[in-house]
């Protein structure tokens, strides 16, 4: 059975070459959601094995803030993607106990292995 990533990503284009990337790994992605709250119902509805979670939502809830409702209820992987190097933003999100934090703007082979050894 192939595992499960919810993507949350709010810039389109980033969302689907994260939807790319986990089909060519082999798993299924369960959805593509652009904002925190949208995860946060995505989770509770049908969790998944893992999250890739953008640090910088638009909206309500950034992505640090979502990682954390979540891991409040569930214990599920989940990986930061971040285009900034901002050492406040990057320490709030490792209080969140990620499974890591991938630079957007990484090589695609670096991005693939990141996703790869969320599940291993």
């Amino acid at each position: 059975m192939s595992k499960k990533i919810l993507i949350v990503e709010d810039e389109q284009l980033i969302g689907l070459m994260l939807a790319e990337e986990v089909r060519e790994i082999g798993w299924e992605v369960a959805q593509v959601v652009t904002t925190g709250q949208a995860a946060v119902r995505a989770v509770r509805n049908d969790p998944p094995d893992a999250i890739l979670m953008d640090i910088s939502l638009a909206g309500v809830l950034d992505g640090i803030e979502t990682a954390r409702m979540i891991k409040d209820k569930q214990d599920i992987p989940i990986l930061f993607f971040t285009g900034y190097q901002d050492q406040q933003l990057l320490d709030r999100a490792r209080a969140v106990r990620p499974a890591g934090i991938v630079d957007k703007l990484d090589s695609t082979e670096n991005i693939r292995a990141a996703i790869s050894s969320l599940l291993q």
